[in-house]
């Protein structure tokens, strides 16, 4: 395994771990088990928590973006981003990454990247599922592209704490259809 393969598996492994068992189960030892590596490996990639802390968030903002990137070059953009925010809610790493945010010893340098890479995502996004309506905005698209964000975080979120039906998370995403038409001329 090369040393590049080795810190890309500790910070898959970390992501693995605190999707499915929450921020508080991303201990060292567990991360370097989850990842078949030693912790002494894993400190060799990564001086610390904090530094794999900003290295998971690293990883889940490029990912985050990527897929509503890719959301936004669909042929249905919609619909790209209705199964987007089902997937997400399943996944985990969108949660994971809002609830590292909250967490005192990850650098603000990382999650504002993240932060920057999503919404110019989002704003790609957004204005793809206006213009697959027909529609263009009437509100600038960073506000839209927001707004998705801000509905994406805050089911994953809800999805992640409370758990979410599929029949009430339809609901959701209808509302916010319709409220984007209403964002729209």
């Amino acid at each position: 395994m090369s040393r590049a393969d080795a810190a890309t598996r500790i910070v898959r492994a970390a992501i693995t771990l605190g999707a499915t068992k929450g921020v508080g189960a991303m201990s060292l030892q567990g991360i370097a088990a989850a990842a078949g590596v030693s912790k002494a490996l894993l400190l060799y990639h990564f001086r610390g928590k904090a530094a794999l802390r900003d290295a998971v968030v690293d990883a889940l903002g490029r990912a985050s973006a990527e897929r509503l990137r890719l959301a936004a070059r669909a042929t249905d953009a919609m619909h790209a981003w209705r199964a987007l925010v089902r997937d997400e809610t399943v996944q985990g790493e969108v949660a994971l990454l809002g609830a590292l945010a909250l967490e005192a010893d990850v650098a603000a340098e990382p999650l504002q990247r993240a932060r920057a890479e999503r919404e110019d995502a989002a704003v790609a996004l957004a204005t793809a599922v206006l213009g697959g309506l027909q529609l263009m905005p009437r509100v600038p698209a960073e506000f839209v592209g927001r707004l998705l964000l801000r509905q994406l975080d805050g089911l994953a979120a809800a999805a992640t704490r409370d758990g979410v039906s599929v029949d009430a998370l339809e609901a959701e995403l209808d509302v916010f259809a319709l409220a984007l038409l209403s964002l729209g001329r």
